[in-house]
């Protein structure tokens, strides 16, 4: 429908309605554009920033784990051990292993064991320190992954999402 307001040249229709949809259009794709480069700032988008880690104080020592990493990307969990008079011993159960492969382990463990459905990794007592140990972690597959990971007997479940 031609616009009366403004004289156009014969032959030229006016087209401002239309434009301006493509305009507000554009202005929503900036907004979502910058929606998703301030969740990548604070890590909503895998490896790094504060969504990107969560915490979990367990009994015998802490955890710091991916909530959000990337599929085929390096990753770190982080161990934190309480002093003790006795090994202490990370766990992990069998699907752990099918969504993360374990590079290396600094330091490494004394000792590798398998109890009640569950790896065991030994590591030795400090009864006057706290120590960490750092896994450096691959991602194998992506999608929501739940698992169940511990520190001796205290073990919990968490969820880790592997984005492609």
């Amino acid at each position: 429908m031609p616009n009366t307001s403004r004289s156009l040249p014969e032959g030229i229709e006016d087209h401002t309605r239309f434009q301006e949809r493509i305009w507000r259009a554009q202005r929503w794709a900036w907004v979502g554009f910058a929606a998703i480069l301030i969740a990548a700032l604070f890590g909503a988008l895998g490896r790094g920033g504060p969504l990107s880690q969560q915490e979990t104080k367990l009994a015998g020592g802490s955890l710091e784990l991916p909530i959000i990493t990337r599929w085929n990307a390096p990753d770190e969990l982080r161990v934190f051990f309480l002093p003790s008079s006795s090994d202490r011993r990370f766990v992990v159960d069998p699907d752990f292993l099918t969504i993360f492969s374990i590079e290396s382990i600094e330091p490494p463990q004394e000792a590798t064991d398998y109890e009640n459905g569950r790896i065991g990794y030994v590591f030795p007592a400090d009864a006057i320190a706290a120590s960490k140990v750092i896994l450096r972690l691959q991602t194998q597959k992506p999608g929501l992954r739940s698992f169940r990971i511990g520190i001796g007997q205290d073990v919990v479940e968490r969820s880790v999402i592997v984005l492609p």
